[in-house]
């Protein structure tokens, strides 16, 4: 009888796994749009080079100190001035603006160059309202006085069968002042109803991080406060009705213009997640190539910015014989409005053949170019070496400069924020685990582990089970051999030559 003398080879469990496909890990967004210098001074006149400087010396993209600007200036002329391209149609000055990009793409330094500028004022108000509110103490002590020698002698009179005396004015406590404020960062609806009912003008609500914010909206019952912010964005008319009073309060101009920075897998999963009420359509965008860093070779003239602010700011409302205050509105010139129409009717046609969110920001255009171009117009005005009168007419050019500042570049920076958020869902959650895997340096994973570590937030099995079935078509993963009956495997094994194909880490300031 022969001996078998068959060697029996081991098997290279590596090289019965396919080569995986690494383009998921690719960057699914468009490259981002870049205006030229002849446009960027055309569409933003006297503040171009303020803007360009602010850039340099805070080390962040041009783009995220325009829109910033924009959206602070639009706070400091406030309900003062609206727009109304022709009869039936108003605008008021309010702009929601959208930083997108990654930890240290210099998000906080743009918002920190606009605002800075913004202090000063702010510091004015908190003064003003420091004397008045001493002015107030005082009134109310002597008011006091007068009101105990008013008691005395209703007292006295009613004793001896007279009538009570009326009360003195001397006697009367007015209420407490507010302060006037262009800035919030933080605040309850009813806070901010109660601060615009007092004070009017507008604000304008700051965080350098959105996504936080935009989270928080239903954390209450009956929709949040959704409802609230889409008024605010209208500068309608709005009620608040108050826990702790039986009076509600009437804002008539609510009016609150909102800045801030956020994340694009933030924006992304926010885009998905989110019923399509409108509410993120309403934001401009920008979403810049991240800059390497550079030694700044210009200085910053915040004083300009400051004079540019402060005239915005100083601007007034129309008041009627009755005291009652109300928006001033620049009309629009037949030119101009022949231009607005022309946008308005390419927005329609860019509407019907788009899809998701986009198609919901693409709506809201029209209306965003014309408050772009009551902005500009100010700027111009505000910027300009010799002020005239402030501008009382919207003409063609401001129009067009506002046209192919919305209509174009910052439509092309909302294609690419809003980029993957249009991808089927179970190919998003597919790219969450797969970098997960790579962070980890996972050699298997369970769908366990997935739902556990809420690696794609809160999901089914049904819906797991077709993101893992997109990695498995990736030669990603496959399930665990399992020896025995029942349902198949939930454990998965991770392909090893992915970690061999693993992306080379980035240097600083690249993406």
């Amino acid at each position: 009888m022969s001996s078998d003398t068959t060697k029996i080879i081991p098997i290279d469990p590596e090289v019965l796994w396919p080569e995986p496909d690494m383009s998921i890990l690719e960057p699914h967004d468009p490259p981002a749009p870049e205006l030229s210098e002849q446009d960027f001074l055309k569409i933003f006149g006297p503040v171009s080079g303020w803007i360009n400087d602010a850039a340099e010396v805070k080390g962040a993209p041009p783009d995220y100190v325009a829109l910033a600007l924009l959206s602070t200036a639009s706070a400091a002329i406030g309900n003062t001035r609206w727009a109304s391209p022709w009869e039936g149609w108003r605008e008021p000055c309010i702009i929601w603006a959208m930083l997108v990009g990654n930890p240290s793409s210099g998000k906080s330094p743009a918002l920190d160059a606009v605002l800075d500028a913004l202090r000063p004022i702010e510091e004015e108000l908190q003064g003003e309202y420091r004397a008045a509110k001493q002015r107030w103490q005082d009134e109310v002590e002597v008011a006091k006085i007068a009101e105990a020698d008013w008691k005395s002698r209703v007292k006295n009179s009613i004793a001896e069968g007279g009538q009570a005396p009326p009360k003195p004015a001397a006697a009367r406590i007015e209420e407490s002042p507010i302060q006037s404020r262009i800035r919030i960062t933080d605040a309850t609806t009813e806070k901010i109803a109660d601060l615009l009912a007092k004070t009017w003008r507008g604000l304008i609500l700051q965080r350098d991080e959105l996504s936080g914010w935009l989270l928080s909206m239903d954390r209450y019952s009956n929709g949040g406060d959704r409802p609230f912010w889409l008024e605010a964005y209208g500068g309608r008319s709005f009620t608040v009705d108050r826990k702790s009073s039986p009076d509600p309060i009437q804002v008539e101009c609510l009016s609150v213009s909102v800045l801030g920075g956020i994340q694009p897998e933030k924006l992304s999963r926010l885009l998905v997640k989110t019923d399509d009420d409108g509410l993120l359509a309403r934001f401009l965008t920008v979403y810049p190539s991240s800059r390497s860093p550079k030694r700044p070779q210009r200085d910053l003239n915040q004083g300009f910015m400051e004079g540019v602010l402060r005239s915005l700011h100083d601007l007034q409302p129309v008041a009627n014989e009755r005291g009652q205050l109300s928006p001033g509105y620049l009309t629009f010139t037949e030119a101009a409005r022949q231009e607005l129409n022309a946008f308005r009717l390419a927005c329609s046609d860019l509407e019907e053949v788009s899809t998701g969110p986009l198609r919901s920001h693409i709506g809201k255009l029209p209306g965003l170019a014309v408050r772009i171009a009551l902005i500009l117009v100010h700027l111009d005005w505000a910027g300009a070496s010799s002020q005239k009168s402030a501008p009382q007419i919207i003409q063609a050019a401001h129009v067009k400069r506002s046209v192919h500042y919305v209509g174009k570049h910052l439509l092309g920076h909302a294609q690419r924020a809003y980029g993957t958020a249009s991808l089927p869902g179970e190919v998003e959650n597919a790219i969450r685990i797969a970098k997960r895997v790579l962070d980890k340096n996972l050699r298997e994973i369970s769908s366990r582990d997935i739902q556990r570590n809420r690696i794609i937030g809160s999901i089914n099995a049904a819906e797991l089970e077709k993101v893992m079935a997109v990695l498995i078509d990736l030669h990603w993963v496959r399930r665990k051999p399992f020896n025995g009956f029942g349902r198949p495997s939930k454990t998965f094994l991770v392909n090893p030559r992915v970690h061999q194909s693993k992306p080379l880490p980035k240097r600083p300031g690249k993406h």
